[in-house]
């Protein structure tokens, strides 16, 4: 029963566990003789054999509480480092807490006055667009390289209705773009008019084509209307001019100008 008490303790961390090692290793060497008896066939008291059973329950005890138990760390603080220690960890979260508060605050004052300032610039931009006369700055039909494939598909029988299409648009289809809104006007009788704002744009996207010679390019609205612009002339100062008047969520949304994006 004490070897049992010493190997508690020394599971909790109590006993110089070298010193206790010893022990039960002197206590198990004690009990081998009697085992060597044992195995001999010679018969052991009562009293011998659960002594040297006990030792070995000891030993045997100690290694695995060596192997799998991890005995606690106790604290070299005294109880008033203690206190005080605790008292400036309470003060590091209490500050933490502050500033994240403060920082919420500030972020959300920041975005207000973002939403104020960009709602100011744009009424500032409708009211010079009031004011000011609209004025235009490229105005054409799309590019006649549209009907070279068509033109070749004459030689063809299915290649005549594509070439008289492509014919149309020529004469048919307008593209107007202005320092307020662009148009793109079509149809067979040409009446069929979009016009939209460049505050309406969500984004652009387009593909070059003949070396740049010209462009197809895809605008989405805000509203979720899309309007394609087929073989777009003056392409690269065209689309610098939309891009240069979108906001700043369209310009990152949509694709570079193509002296920024080839370059």
């Amino acid at each position: 029963l004490l070897l049992l008490t010493v190997a508690m303790q020394t599971f909790q961390g109590k006993i110089f566990r070298p010193a206790v090692l010893g022990y039960c290793t002197t206590r198990g060497l004690m009990a081998l003789p009697v085992l060597g008896r044992a195995a001999a066939g010679r018969r052991l008291r009562r009293s011998t054999a659960l002594a040297a059973l006990i030792s070995l329950s000891g030993l045997l005890a100690w290694l695995v509480g060596r192997s799998f138990v991890t005995l606690p760390q106790q604290s070299t603080l005294t109880p008033q480092q203690a206190v005080s220690h605790r008292d400036h960890l309470t003060r590091l979260q209490a500050t933490k807490k502050e500033l994240a508060k403060k920082k919420q605050k500030l972020s959300l004052s920041e975005a207000l006055e973002r939403q104020k300032a960009k709602k100011a610039e744009q009424d500032d931009k409708k009211e010079d667009a009031k004011l000011a006369p609209e004025q235009l700055f490229w105005e054409g039909p799309p590019s006649s390289t549209e009907l070279f494939v068509p033109f070749l598909g004459c030689f063809l029988v299915l290649g005549i209705i594509p070439f008289i299409t492509a014919t149309n648009r020529q004469f048919r289809v307008n593209y107007k773009i202005t320092d307020r809104r662009v148009s793109v006007s079509g149809g067979w009788d040409g009446k069929d008019v979009t016009e939209f704002s460049y505050q309406e744009i969500y984004e652009m996207k387009y593909g070059v084509r003949w070396l740049g010679y010209c462009a197809d390019m895809r605008i989405d609205l805000r509203d979720g209307a899309k309007v394609e612009v087929f073989g777009l002339l003056n392409f690269e100062d065209n689309y610098e001019y939309i891009y240069s008047r979108c906001d700043k969520d369209a310009r990152r949304r949509s694709d570079l100008p193509p002296r920024e994006r080839f370059k």
